[in-house]
């Protein structure tokens, strides 16, 4: 892992955001108003970015609340060099109306929509000059691939367990609760996990597990003779390098990209809040955080990662921690960050988990605080009460490694914290529609900005100095 970090941070200079923090003193007067949608939603008449690498024709959803369909990632080459329209793409709902629209047909692992949502968010992310980092894969560096498999006889396991895509109403997975990966490199601790799984599985759907051929644990080829291959998804990831003397070290900040699919009739379950939301607050972060980088204020690197597959048992995060890229192993990363279900109810609360798996509090609770107050219209409330979760979201993956891991999440009712799930999780009415009537689409918008100080705070806090 990367060097400890302590709790005093170097100077920062504020990051020029169009959609800026300054504005927010006078937007919180306004803050509950149903929004028009012509606000920060109009497109500037930006022109077309920069020629890039030929990328996979997104869907063209229809027009949502009278917006204008996403553009194609087909790209253009521009008449003369222009600035992207910072405006738009850092408003998370403009990428909220795409990610959730039907066109994607509810992001399922693995689907055409899974694939079609990874190749908008690419579009995006080489828009502002980021660089794929996966070497492992030179045909598409943005991409790392996997496999899904499940237990033969899954289906009526999931049933009995009460577990199945959308009767699943309990927040989170357990690692491979309904799906996992299978490869020869897979870690003997995964395997281990995996082993305890399927025993589990069997044991819920009132079947026998076949017992290993030799030893207590059986091996990968005997699990894949259990087990059926459903296709392969995708954790899509960017890579902003960074400019400073820890330039080396990385922050991961990250959201699952995908959701539950369609169900039989072939109604699309289309996740706005879960996780279009998260997902879409990490693009809009981009533009400002590139900029910053850009001005030679972002002193570690910082590390995009939209994963798949965490509806099936947090899949796509487990794959990326045991299958490291090159220059993001765990001895390089310094802060993992992950963002869920951040676009409901009020936008004056917000809960995170910021403990490890003692339960002490890791560095990022004093970065939560401190960003916080930077915002002109802080918070009114973190609420810290949801640790029950902290090994149900992609995070755990990394924090059963040592790493330091923050969760920003906001799926539950109490405005005072904790409470029940929203009531729209896992169901077809999961909508856009839902967080414009909660805050006008300003929850999303104010976790944005508080992220951009986590990772600005993060990235460029100082180190202790390391033993001779």
């Amino acid at each position: 892992m990367a060097s400890k970090i302590n709790d005093s941070s170097r100077p920062l200079t504020s990051v020029s955001r169009l959609s800026s923090q300054d504005a927010r003193s006078a937007e919180a007067k306004t803050r509950n108003r149903p929004i028009a949608w012509k606000d920060g939603f109009e497109s500037p008449g930006a022109r077309p970015a920069a020629k890039l690498p030929q990328l996979p024709q997104l869907p063209a959803p229809p027009p949502v609340l009278s917006l204008p369909p996403p553009a194609t990632t087909t790209p253009v080459p521009p008449e003369a060099p222009t600035e992207p329209p910072v405006s738009v793409d850092s408003d998370p709902m403009k990428h909220i109306e795409y990610l959730s629209s039907d066109a994607l047909q509810g992001r399922d692992s693995p689907s055409a929509g899974l694939d079609a949502a990874s190749a908008y968010v690419q579009a995006h992310v080489q828009k502002y000059g980021l660089v794929g980092p996966n070497s492992n894969n030179p045909e598409n560096p943005f991409q790392q691939k996997f496999n899904v498999y499940s237990w033969l006889g899954a289906d009526k396991a999931g049933e009995a367990a009460g577990a199945a895509h959308a009767g699943h109403k309990q927040f989170g997975h357990q690692t491979f609760q309904e799906g996992f990966y299978l490869d020869e490199k897979m870690p003997k601790d995964t395997l281990k996990l995996l082993n305890q799984q399927y025993e589990q599985t069997m044991k819920a759907a009132g079947q026998t597990a076949v017992p290993a051929r030799s030893g207590k644990q059986r091996g990968v080829e005997e699990l894949k003779q259990v087990a059926t291959a459903t296709g392969q998804a995708v954790n899509t990831m960017a890579m902003l390098p960074g400019t400073g003397p820890h330039k080396d070290e990385v922050i991961v900040v990250m959201a699952h990209l995908d959701h539950v699919g369609v169900d039989r009739k072939g109604n699309a379950y289309n996740g706005a809040d879960d996780n279009a939301s998260g997902s879409a607050v990490l693009m809009a972060a981009v533009p400002e955080l590139a900029e910053a980088a850009k001005n030679g204020k972002l002193d570690r690197s910082v590390l995009f990662v939209w994963t798949g597959a965490e509806e099936k048992g947090l899949v796509g995060s487990q794959y990326f921690v045991d299958h490291p890229i090159p220059g993001v192993e765990l001895k390089n990363i310094a802060g993992v960050i992950n963002t869920d279900m951040v676009g409901r109810w009020d936008d004056q609360r917000l809960s995170v988990v910021d403990t490890n798996t003692k339960g002490q509090p890791n560095y990022f609770r004093d970065v939560v605080d401190q960003a916080n107050q930077q915002l002109a219209d802080p918070f009114d409330r973190i609420n810290r009460d949801i640790n029950v979760y902290r090994d149900r979201q992609d995070g755990a993956s990394f924090g059963r490694k040592g790493e330091d891991v923050l969760f920003l999440f906001e799926g539950l009712s109490n405005p005072e914290g904790g409470g029940d799930l929203i009531p729209e999780y896992h169901r077809q009415d999961d909508d856009i529609e839902k967080i414009i009537e909660d805050n006008g689409g300003n929850k999303p918008r104010r976790v944005k900005d508080l992220l951009l100080n986590v990772i600005n705070i993060a990235a460029n806090r100082t180190t202790e100095p390391q033993p001779k």
